[in-house]
């Protein structure tokens, strides 16, 4: 087993989601640290801790996500950071009506 401390960020915009997210990968044992982040917050965030993983969850339509997924590869320094995305559908209460 590895001495260094294993680190995941969660992002997403739904705190519910982000909570249970958080919860599942607290209980796997595989990371020491779990943050739960804003996407408006998540990319400083990355950058100052530099995680081992990066799970950013968010809506089809999310453009501050897709901005932040965007920036994670152009990056230098979190280019190499492996992300795992979980996209999901507006709620029926956020869409309009046509």
């Amino acid at each position: 087993m590895s001495s260094s401390v294993r680190c995941v960020i969660a992002v997403s915009e739904q705190p519910g989601r982000a909570e249970l997210l958080g919860a599942i990968l607290t209980d796997t044992d595989d990371y020491d640290v779990v943050v739960l982040e804003s996407v408006a917050r998540g990319f400083s965030r990355i950058k100052q801790v530099t995680p081992d993983l990066v799970i950013v969850v968010f809506t089809i339509d999310d453009a501050a996500a897709c901005q932040l997924l965007s920036m994670l590869t152009v990056d230098r320094e979190t280019l190499r950071i492996p992300v795992l995305t979980w996209v999901t559908r507006p709620e029926q209460s956020q869409r309009g009506r046509a």
